[in-house]
């Protein structure tokens, strides 16, 4: 409740000036933007996209009062770009898959997540940077960052940093995965194990399977991890929230709109509503990106990029193991 009062008091303050239409128009612009180019090549996140957009663009104008602007509709296009999310978040039936298959892929998301965050931990990250890229690398990528971060509330840089260095991680995966699975002989079915299990985001899963054939199969798969999420916000919730046991209404409404779109609503309406779902949420990380500054990214510094890749290796290794042993 208290959330919600906020949300409409925001709303309201929201100046309707010429410049701030503009700068909304902006914002939509990248958001769409980055939607239409991740049709083009699936491989590049339309989120990380909106961001890098945002970033740029803020960076270019280096306009204090454009940045304060674009800040003020964070607050009311998040929740709304949250709940709107759901959609997007397919809750599987396990009982399609072959028990085996659903175990190594849920401890291979919980090694990558457990190993990442302990990682981050000994290379002295913070808290909020360590769970930001643990979420991301062990889960679905720069949409469980997003999702996580107003919970748990990480500086912008480190938010800007995880996004790119997941990117950049999931990326690598699928540049080197065929040529691992030409010199083990793999067979088709087993790859989709490996890339549905261990990297990070759907458009990078679907690209590298397209190469075997197996991109319906791989995708399945990646949805296991994907609807951990919905544990994860519901822990994080109740970890970080203001009051014990408070969970925010957007949480509430992005895992109820996850699982009715996921069991009740018929396919083609979900798929029209999907667009509209990630243009919003990608409008919401465009804005984000504009109020950071490139430099402050900068100063995160490598640490990140070798627990996210360390991490990562322990995962792969993981699969590997359970391919190599058939159990799978």
């Amino acid at each position: 409740m208290r959330e919600t009062v906020k949300l409409i008091e925001v709303a309201r303050e929201l100046p309707v000036s010429r410049k701030d239409v503009q700068m909304f128009l902006l914002l939509l612009l990248c958001g769409v933007l980055a939607y239409l180019i991740s049709l083009a090549d699936p491989a590049l996140e339309p989120l990380f996209l909106a961001l890098a957009f945002g970033i740029i663009a803020g960076n270019l104008q280096k306009d204090e009062e454009k940045r304060r602007m674009a800040e003020k509709f964070i607050p009311v296009l998040l929740p709304v770009g949250i709940t709107l999310y759901g959609v997007n978040i397919n809750i599987p039936y396990l009982g399609e898959f072959h028990p085996e298959v659903v175990a190594v892929t849920l401890i291979s998301a919980s090694l990558i997540f457990l190993s990442v965050f302990w990682i981050s931990s000994r290379l002295k990250l913070s808290n909020q940077m360590s769970l930001l890229l643990a979420c991301g690398s062990g889960i679905c990528g720069v949409s469980a960052i997003a999702i996580i971060s107003p919970l748990i509330k990480p500086k912008k840089e480190e938010f800007s940093a995880a996004i790119m260095i997941i990117t950049a991680v999931g990326l690598t995966g699928a540049i080197i995965y065929p040529s691992i699975a030409h010199f083990t002989d793999m067979s088709p079915e087993k790859f989709a194990v490996l890339s549905g299990a261990t990297l990070h985001q759907t458009g990078i899963v679907k690209i590298s399977s397209q190469l075997f054939g197996v991109e319906e199969k791989a995708l399945a798969i990646k949805g296991i991890r994907i609807a951990m999420i919905a544990l994860i916000v519901l822990v994080l919730s109740i970890l970080y929230s203001e009051s014990r046991f408070y969970v925010p209404w957007y949480i509430v409404s992005f895992l109820g709109v996850a699982l009715f779109s996921s069991t009740y609503l018929p396919s083609g309406i979900v798929q029209s509503l999907r667009p509209l779902a990630t243009v919003m949420f990608a409008t919401t990380l465009a804005a984000i990106g504009y109020t950071v500054s490139l430099g402050k990214v900068q100063r995160v510094g490598v640490r990140p990029l070798v627990a996210a890749y360390a991490g990562w290796i322990v995962g792969v290794v993981f699969i590997m193991l359970a391919i190599g042993s058939g159990v799978v």
